[in-house]
């Protein structure tokens, strides 16, 4: 699957917005010409002054698969890959709350790991930080593969690994606008070839 975030270029058949229980709102992305963006806000629901965003795809998809991501941040913003382990259908809004977040930053490469609760709370742990200097305005690639035993992570030149041996085994692939204005350009999902 490829989207060009392109204006009159992408539609959501294969993917659609979905929402982690941690955030009450079900905002959309702002189209621009060459990508879609994440809004500013004045009421802070999100705790901070800009719109959570997530799309995330509509089939799941088993580790081997890749998700690669043409993306950009100011200031604080941090666009994301999530994992999700499966969408809850909540009134006609796709949910979730188990999953994996590779964020992109300006301090580098962070792997958060989220558990839902039974009172659908959301709880979460960092389980990797890289850092190396990102520059802001910029655009990125970030890009995952998921593997039997872990994520093979790409941030433009820089390579890592973390390991992760109880991987779902079946997800949602997506992506995520996350903490101040966040940028995403395109978006590719493959799989190996058998």
């Amino acid at each position: 699957m490829k989207l060009d975030f392109s204006r009159g270029a992408w539609n959501t058949d294969e993917m659609t917005y979905a929402y982690t229980y941690r955030f009450p709102g079900t905002p959309e992305f702002l189209q621009a010409d060459d990508c879609v963006e994440n809004r500013h806000t004045d009421d802070n629901t999100y705790g901070c002054d800009w719109e959570n965003i997530s799309m995330l795809s509509r089939r799941t998809y088993t580790a081997g698969a890749r998700i690669a991501v043409r993306c950009a941040f100011f200031d604080l913003g941090a666009p994301l890959i999530t994992i999700a382990k499966q969408m809850h259908n909540e009134n006609g809004v796709q949910k979730y709350g188990e999953y994996l977040e590779v964020v992109l930053y300006k301090n580098g490469i962070n792997v958060w790991r989220m558990w839902m609760d039974e009172p659908k709370t959301v709880t979460w742990k960092k389980m990797l930080g890289v850092e190396f200097p990102v520059s802001e305005g910029d655009v990125h690639t970030l890009a995952v593969e998921t593997t039997a035993d872990g994520l093979k992570i790409e941030a433009d030149e820089h390579r890592m690994f973390w390991r992760c041996t109880d991987l779902y085994e079946t997800f949602h692939l997506g992506i995520d606008a996350c903490e101040g204005l966040n940028r995403f350009y395109s978006l590719e999902i493959t799989e190996p070839h058998s």
